[in-house]
């Protein structure tokens, strides 16, 4: 039996139109979570297949494969990964404590390269439980990923006691600072079980789910709408401004941030793999920038 992961959020939803349905009858089981929760199961083999977060993915690069052409990946603003902040300025956090989402691992990071090469501060960090009102009584700013921020975002409402904080989207800070797309999440499967995959026909079963889901982004965004209290409109928008397809310039952008945020980056061994193809390196043939 394998079991594939969903992140629980939103902006995963035009991967899996019809997944279910494609694999009916094979031996496959889904779990929800949110992505430090998948990251955490892929590690230990409680799951086998799911998208996680880039750095998680490139953590765990011996053990893991690449699937081509998905991810989750954004060229500017996101409206799902957010540090919320007291100061209208994110240079003017210096040495204030901000407050880090427990759901996240390539956000966290992201801050960190920010805040350190971008905004040229060095902020006091902790990590907090999702809940914007009380990362923002206890520090300067706090971030938020998933629906919470995308919820957070729309409303723009008022912290009890201190107003409405300042918002940055840090998918437009990267652009600001790189000019190039960031990537979220990976899918990514257990290098043990990639023969299973080739005989459930499992990455097809993706690939067509994810073009039948890219054509149903108003359909989706209205079945999520009542999860979320927002309006459908929003919610397609959302959809419309994310990149699912892991090109070049994605790829280019992934060794961007995972050479500024791992020390032992390796980036040989984060490897693709396709059932025609076998494994391959991922970043062959993109154009690698510097900081």
């Amino acid at each position: 039996m394998i079991t594939l992961g969903i992140i629980d959020y939103l902006n995963v939803e035009p991967l899996y139109f019809g997944l279910q349905a494609r694999l009916a009858g094979k031996p496959v089981q889904f779990r929800r979570g949110v992505p430090t929760e998948l990251n955490r199961a892929l590690r230990t083999g409680e799951i086998d297949i799911a998208p996680i977060s880039a750095i998680a993915a490139a953590r765990m690069a011996d053990d893991v494969a690449i699937l081509p052409d998905l991810s989750i990946a954004t060229l500017g603003a996101v409206k799902t990964v957010l540090l919320f902040s007291w100061m209208a300025d994110p240079r003017d956090l210096n040495d204030c404590g901000i407050a880090l989402s427990d759901q996240s691992a390539t956000s966290v990071e992201l801050v960190k390269i920010l805040a350190r090469d971008f905004w040229h501060i060095t902020p006091r960090y902790a990590t907090a439980a999702q809940d914007l009102e009380q990362m923002m009584k206890r520090s300067s700013a706090g971030l938020l990923i998933g629906d919470d921020a995308l919820v957070e975002s729309a409303h723009r409402r008022a912290i009890r006691g201190r107003g409405q904080p300042y918002v940055f989207d840090l998918g437009d800070e990267w652009l600001k600072w790189t000019g190039l797309p960031f990537v979220f999440a990976l899918w990514v499967a257990r290098r043990d079980i990639l023969p299973e995959l080739v005989d459930l026909n499992l990455l097809p079963a993706l690939y067509q789910s994810k073009a039948q889901g890219m054509q149903h982004l108003p359909e989706i965004a209205q079945a999520y709408a009542p999860r979320l209290g927002l309006e459908i409109g929003v919610l397609t928008k959302y959809l419309h401004d994310l990149r699912y397809d892991l090109t070049p310039a994605d790829r280019a952008g992934l060794h961007r941030y995972l050479s500024l945020a791992l020390d032992d980056f390796r980036p040989e061994a984060l490897q693709c793999w396709h059932p025609q193809r076998g494994l391959h390196p991922i970043f062959d043939h993109v154009p690698v920038t510097t900081a």
